[in-house]
């Protein structure tokens, strides 16, 4: 029983570990991680049950979950123990070949706008292209953007 108590207690430590530290962006990441993590949970229960079947069904969603964590990773410029370690930035090379994170640095100037002048932008323009990312959906901006475009539609 106290094996099972210390093995539950780690294995919080572990999933409360990954996710704090995990920025917005990677988290598909860490979702497609935790999925590979399920498949070999279910690969060692099929070797604890001497089930073929577990193990080779645990061994193909563990390992497809991986490939996936991998791409996305490679995808966002990301390393993937960066990812899952929580460290910021991205990749650059040192000398020698070897990846190492970089420190994000902000590049060009920031203009701020108030909403008469971006009103006035958004009458004037001839074309809009509206890119939603997971930050309307954070602060729940979804219906203010529909019904802005419904307004510029009719215009």
């Amino acid at each position: 029983m106290l094996v099972l108590l210390v093995v539950a207690g780690l294995a919080m430590f572990l999933g409360l570990h990954m996710t704090t530290a995990i920025g917005g962006a990677d988290m598909p990441v860490v979702i497609t991680v935790l999925n590979s993590y399920s498949g070999w949970a279910l690969c060692a229960e099929g070797f604890v049950l001497s089930s073929p079947l577990l193990t080779i069904v645990g061994a193909l969603i563990g390992s497809s979950g991986l490939i996936l964590s991998i791409i996305m990773c490679k995808a966002m410029n990301r390393h993937i123990h960066a990812t899952i370690l929580g460290v910021k930035g991205t990749i650059s090379r040192a000398a020698g070949g070897a990846s190492r994170p970089m420190d994000i640095e902000a590049q060009g100037e920031a203009t701020t706008k108030n909403e008469e002048e971006v009103a006035e932008m958004l009458a004037h323009a001839k074309k809009i292209v509206l890119v939603p990312g997971y930050g309307v959906a954070v602060a729940k901006a979804q219906y203010a953007i529909a019904s802005m475009i419904e307004f510029l539609r009719k215009k």
